[in-house]
């Protein structure tokens, strides 16, 4: 449990760390959402202006490849970074290396096997995709769209573990620039293929390719340049560590599989009582929700690598406060994408092509759609939570609930009806999986709350409290049934460590140096002290290396350490030292 200390303290000391760590990830992430969204959008935007209501539906039609991908991309690249951030947090660099490299080797063989098979059967493909030959015209288009598709697999869906591993490898600002240089090539390049060369609704795949490339390069050299923890290396898939990462990440995955079965059920559906404008409104409402859904992925994004590693630190308060920013923060930028929405609802429509009877319903839907905005961004949110802190199964039940339980049945019943009762279809699957996630509101606190008995947490801002710390945490151990000589041992090594990170800070003219330390004991007894501090960069480690005056210390620390690992993570320095 945490040292005794007034609350309001204890939350100012906290927020020092935690606040900083969020801003640091929460704006570069949503910068780099909103691209992906907005690059989406103009894929979109600009086939509409160019082909109007046929090239939107073969898009639509094409949406299912773009989700069955996705399932792959999002499912081992968001798990396996959580794991990633997981064991970096406890020292295990080795194991986080390993968890990159098995989830790149096996999706880009997974990528080229399905790629090439999808261009092997592409008549049987656009037919299942809903493409009917009647409709000569989409179908012409559907199919150059589609082989564009299929033949970027490998380049397009690899963004997606280079990024989430990129942005736990404590370069979140780097991984968002990738995407936003990605996203702006994509939306240059889209109008200059599609409107000045008239290269058709497959110039959006092309203009899509090429900003990839760039997205790739550039989160690449982060890892050529080893300028963090991560490194490329040949190896063979371990299948086990990646049962693991798709088991976490699947809670986000499966949106994607439930999108693939209720798109291709709204498109066949929305075809067959109201033609290819109903279709083509559909497509209009699905891109403009990816500009609303991602607040949520960038809330995503910043919470669980927070979370996880937290959370691999025993730290219940920083998890807690993790999720009061992320709740905050995402409900704002929420209500303030459905107010921009609902303003300019018919520019928008007009913008995307739509005309006429098209345009009305377009405006009505989009409408009607802006209610589910705030109860789909927490439902999100709450997922990404559940798969950082290893709730999975509830995870998947609540996108199942959104995605599948509600939505596929109210599709059916709703969309029976007529063309603009279909819509209501998302609000109402909203608050259907909302309902659950508040009956776990509860188990949900318990975690944030809970710290345990065998967990110790205090600050440290000079050498006068260092000491006070000190003696707290060597009765602490006393109280653990630790023995003289392992406390006396445990003690020694946390005043070296945190005396030698004063010592820094005081040489370097740091005045407002804060150090925050949470001792582990484990059912072996063994301890693990992990260490976190605001000063410049600095590891106590290489003292020794340097024949620096506290050398001699260093030398201790490291003889009674079984491991001990430095990295700069989340703007602080971090050490995990095992005893």
């Amino acid at each position: 449990m945490a040292a005794t200390a007034p609350a309001s303290l204890r939350l100012s000391r906290e927020r020092c760390f935690v606040d900083k760590a969020f801003r640091r990830f929460f704006a570069p992430a949503l910068l780099s959402s909103v691209g992906l969204a907005l690059g989406g959008m103009v894929d979109c935007l600009v086939v509409g202006a160019k082909m109007g209501a046929d090239g939107l539906s073969a898009i639509s039609l094409g949406i299912p490849i773009y989700l069955f991908y996705n399932v792959l991309s999002y499912g081992f690249s968001i798990g396996g970074s959580i794991h990633y951030a997981a064991a970096l947090a406890e020292g295990r660099a080795d194991d986080g290396r390993a968890i990159f490299n098995s989830v790149l080797s096996f999706l880009i063989g997974v990528y080229l096997v399905t790629a090439a098979l999808g261009l092997a059967f592409l008549p049987q493909l656009l037919s299942l995709l809903g493409a009917d030959s009647a409709h000569s015209e989409v179908y012409a288009i559907a199919e150059r769209y589609v082989r564009a598709q299929l033949i970027c697999v490998p380049v397009l869906y690899c963004q997606g573990p280079f990024f989430y591993f990129v942005n736990c490898d404590d370069a979140p600002k780097l991984a968002a620039a990738a995407m936003v240089v990605s996203n702006a090539v994509d939306i240059v390049l889209n109008y200059v293929f599609v409107i000045v060369l008239g290269m058709g609704a497959e110039g959006s795949v092309w203009s899509t390719v090429i900003g990839a490339a760039f997205c790739l390069i550039i989160c690449g050299s982060h890892i050529v340049r080893r300028r963090g923890v991560l490194r490329f290396a040949l190896t063979r898939p371990d299948f086990g560590i990646l049962a693991r990462c798709m088991r976490t990440g699947f809670a986000s995955s499966v949106q994607y599989i439930y999108q693939f079965v209720t798109v291709l059920a709204v498109n066949k559906l929305l075809m067959r009582t109201s033609g290819a404008a109903g279709v083509a409104v559909f497509d209009v409402i699905y891109n403009l929700s990816l500009f609303s859904a991602s607040v949520a992925d960038s809330i995503g994004t910043t919470l669980q690598p927070m979370v996880s590693t937290y959370r691999a630190e025993r730290d219940a308060d920083a998890v807690r406060r993790t999720m009061q920013l992320s709740l905050l923060w995402g409900s704002a930028f929420s209500l303030a994408a459905a107010a921009l929405l609902g303003a300019f609802a018919r520019p928008l429509c007009s913008l995307f092509g739509l005309e006429g009877a098209s345009w009305t319903l377009g405006v009505t839907a989009l409408h009607i759609y802006l209610l589910s905005i705030l109860p789909a961004f927490w439902n999100q949110c709450m997922i990404y939570y559940d798969q950082s802190s290893a709730r999975v199964r509830s995870a998947f039940w609540t996108e199942s609930l959104r995605l599948f339980i509600c939505f596929l049945p109210l599709t059916l019943i709703l969309g029976s009806r007529d063309v603009l009762s279909f819509w209501w279809v998302y609000p109402l699957s909203e608050l259907g999986a909302l309902i659950y996630v508040f009956a776990g509101m509860r188990a949900r606190r318990r975690d944030w709350a809970e710290r345990g008995d065998n967990i110790y947490t205090s600050y440290a801002d000079s050498p006068l409290t260092l000491g006070a710390e000190v003696e707290a945490f060597q009765r602490r151990c006393e109280e653990w049934g630790c023995s003289a000589q392992s406390a006396y041992c445990a003690t020694l090594v946390l005043e070296e460590l945190c005396a030698a990170i004063l010592e820094d800070a005081a040489k370097n003219a740091k005045s407002d140096v804060l150090i925050k330390f949470t001792a582990i004991l484990d059912d072996g007894g063994a301890l693990t002290l992990h260490i976190r501090d605001n000063s410049y960069e600095f590891n106590p480690f290489e003292l020794e290396a340097a024949g620096d005056g506290d050398a001699l210390g260093m030398t201790f620390v490291r003889k009674k350490a079984q491991e001990f690992f430095y990295r700069r993570y989340l703007g602080f320095n971090t050490l995990v030292v095992k005893l």
